[in-house]
């Protein structure tokens, strides 16, 4: 069967993993999967993350980050879909910047977050919103 959008499946195995509690989720592998992991790692909302092979497929093996036994991922949308692109300008992402949480983008100068965005003076493609 074939998925029409991964990071949304992607998104709600991250959301639905972390409201149970579950220490670690599996998720299909991709280069920009791995991308969005690392702008995550990065920001603090997943403790780390490991590839994993499953009868001969790869998978991202997330570990999720808990903070008093409260989930760090406590929203995850997406925002730019296959039949609809979201971009935002460098304007738009200072407009946002107070909003809590953070947004995940794809730039010209790869996958990003929305702070890292402003300090480089890029937009993009607004990938996801996460709070």
């Amino acid at each position: 069967m074939s998925m029409t959008d991964p990071i949304a499946d992607m998104a709600a195995r991250l959301r639905n993993a972390s409201v149970i509690l579950e220490p670690y989720v599996e998720i299909p592998y991709s280069r920009f999967k791995e991308n969005i992991l690392k702008v995550l790692k990065e920001e603090k909302y997943v403790s780390d993350w490991e590839l994993v092979d499953s009868d001969g497929k790869k998978y991202i093996r997330v570990h999720l980050l808990y903070i008093n036994e409260k989930p760090r991922i406590t929203s995850i949308s997406k925002v730019s879909k296959p039949g609809r692109r979201v971009y935002v300008s460098l304007d738009d992402i200072k407009k946002m910047r107070h909003v809590s949480g953070i947004m995940v983008l794809s730039t010209p100068r790869g996958v990003i977050s929305g702070k890292k965005a402003m300090e480089i003076g890029t937009g993009g493609e607004l990938i996801l919103t996460i709070g």
